[in-house]
């Protein structure tokens, strides 16, 4: 018997497992052209354990270029995203048909996806002829340099955020880095979403590049995500890195985006110790891109035939369900009711729905929720009203449809949409409210009866004495006298600290340089004691830094000087290294630590 109930319990927990099993297919971007590059993610969720690859549909206008696998767990719940990089082969539309996944002996499939590849850039010819300037010769060599070479520009089928991105890419194209951000719509209604997408262009290498985000006047900004794409460029291949914004202007007038900036560093990376003591900036130069500034125009919404359901929002494609939690009850039981809105763009800067007063029922609104989801480069915003809705008695009611309107940009109109009616039955309350018993209540010889007590008393005896603690906290005068002790032992105690860690550091550091074989190993304990005895750090400092520092501290000029030879002798060993020589190590050694004792003589 046990072994069957196991055996049952098993098959349900499969079966369970199987049901939450769930993939989903996503691409970064929707248009791209034929030098460009898709990223085609398969998430797979509530699939443990050993998986099979997914089986991808046949794939004519792509090449897969290279693939990856994800798989991270959370709170005990799987996920596994494959990635593949896709190249285009030609133009077109391009469907990706469904995706097959199998686990557990069950088939599971994604819907299809649908892209559009356009053309590379097109070269315009000046219809005048090259002038003689250009042509001219060197020992009869023809001079290529002079003839400029035809001005590329983006296919005009190309959505226009993507054509202006790759039209602006093309006018840069003699850089080797830099940053560009267009939008698809410069002159918006007001609360109309619109995107912002930033490209930073890069054709060498570069590493440690914190970007900044623009700054936005009259605008909400929200992330969108970012994604990765290749263009050509003159017949070069740059690479870019792209972070979209869904933008949504709260009133008219004029609304401005600031620059986006990507400090990034060139040449090489550091990597050793020495390279990161001295910060790397003797083989590496720091460099800024900025996007140019954008200036949006934001229209208000016609006034001519706005209609009383209108709440602001402003869009195509919307759509609104309503739905009741329960449709039997009893009378007095509460039904809530969720009404979705869902469409393009973000809804929070818009108003709640006011769902109108229902006879027969007594309504309490609570807060509307709402957020956006981003799939496959597009921004889906939706809102959900609730209201709780008790009937006061039995019967058949209708909760007639529920009007909502937007204003299409499209078509400059109005559009209404409603729900569809709901049908609530409501039985008589089976619920008996048992009153106060007045027949209970007791009878007193005066002639009155005693209904019922409202004062509850919290004790019914009498106080303790007073303790000797009580006695002595009522006395102000020794509370504060002990506050004020501990306050002052609090103060020594952070005092000696500060200085124990101090007198350590000339200690840590004598040890080490004693045991240094080394000019890596001198640099490391010097660079410690600095840090821990002055909070001076010489990975991000020059020398003339570290030497103002030290002057700051107290340090001779004689002093700072001898220091100033030691660095540059570090300096030395770290650009133009020899071969090992354990006995200049120690030798170097023997300096550094004379050099400190010196420090620390002379530090405050």
């Amino acid at each position: 018997m046990k072994r069957v109930i196991l055996s049952f319990l098993l098959l349900s927990l499969t079966a369970f497992a199987a049901a939450q099993v769930s993939v989903v297919a996503r691409v970064n971007k929707t248009a791209l052209t034929l030098d460009d590059e898709l990223t085609l993610s398969v998430e797979v969720n509530g699939a443990a354990g050993n998986m099979l690859m997914p089986e991808l549909p046949s794939l004519p206008a792509f090449n897969v270029y290279s693939r990856e696998i994800r798989q991270s767990t959370i709170n005990g719940n799987s996920s596994t995203v494959f990635r593949y990089i896709l190249l285009p082969r030609f133009v077109g539309k391009a469907t990706i048909g469904a995706i097959r996944f199998t686990h557990n002996g069950k088939t599971y499939k994604t819907d299809p996806i649908t892209v559009s590849i356009y053309r590379n850039a097109q070269g315009v010819q000046k219809s005048q002829p090259a002038s003689s300037a250009a042509k001219a010769s060197s020992n009869g060599n023809y001079d290529s340099a002079a003839v400029k070479r035809p001005r590329e520009t983006a296919d005009p089928n190309l959505p226009p955020l993507e054509r202006n991105l790759a039209n602006q890419a093309y006018a840069r194209g003699d850089e080797n880095y830099f940053l560009v951000a267009a939008v698809n719509d410069e002159n918006p209604y007001v609360n109309q979403s619109v995107t912002l997408a930033v490209r930073f262009y890069y054709n060498r290498s570069f590493y440690d590049a914190p970007y900044q985000k623009p700054a936005v006047s009259n605008i909400f900004m929200e992330e969108m995500g970012s994604s990765q794409g290749t263009q050509s460029i003159g017949g070069v291949l740059y690479r870019y890195e792209e972070q979209r914004y869904q933008l949504t202007a709260p009133s008219a007038g004029k609304a401005t985006i600031g620059p986006a900036t990507v400090r990034y560093m060139t040449g090489s990376s550091p990597f050793s110790a020495l390279d990161r003591l001295f910060g790397g900036s003797a083989v590496s130069a720091e460099e800024t891109a900025r996007s140019a500034p954008i200036t949006l125009t934001v229209r208000p919404v016609p006034s001519a035939g706005k209609p009383k359901t209108f709440y602001g929002a402003v869009g195509t494609g919307y759509t609104i369900t309503a739905e009741a939690d329960h449709t039997q009850v009893e009378a007095g039981e509460a039904v809530t009711l969720s009404v979705t809105v869902k469409g393009p763009g973000n809804l929070k800067s818009t108003s709640d729905l006011e769902i109108p007063a229902l006879d027969g029922f007594k309504s309490y609104p609570s807060q509307a929720v709402s957020d956006t989801t981003t799939s496959g480069g597009k921004t889906e915003g939706y809102k959900i009203f609730k209201t709780a809705l008790v009937p006061a008695a039995s019967g058949i009611y209708t909760i007639p449809s529920i009007k909502w309107s937007y204003f299409d940009p499209e078509s400059n109109t109005y559009k209404t949409i409603h729900t569809n009616p709901i049908t609530l039955q409501v039985s008589p309350s089976t619920k008996t409210d048992s009153g106060f018993d007045f027949g209970a209540a007791a009878s007193t010889t005066n002639g009155f009866q005693t209904l019922g007590k409202d004062i509850a008393y919290l004790k019914t005896t009498l106080r303790p004495d007073i303790s000797v603690l009580e006695k002595v906290s009522a006395w102000r005068l020794i509370n504060w006298i002990m506050l004020v002790i501990l306050g002052v032992s609090i103060l020594f105690a952070s005092v000696g600290r500060k200085s124990l860690a101090q007198k350590r550091a000339y200690a840590t550091a004598r040890g080490l340089l004693k045991k240094a074989q080394s000019d890596e190993a001198v640099a490391e304990a010097v660079s410690g004691y600095l840090q821990q005895k002055m909070k001076i750090s010489t990975g991000s400092l020059p020398l003339k830094g570290i030497v103002a520092s030290l002057h700051k501290h107290g340090v001779t000029p004689a002093t700072s000087e001898a220091f100033s030879l030691l660095w540059q002798r570090l300096d030395t060993a770290r650009f133009a290294p020899g071969a090992p020589d354990a006995q200049n190590g120690q030798e170097l050694a023997s300096q550094a630590l004379d050099i400190l004792k010196l420090l620390e003589e002379e530090s405050k």
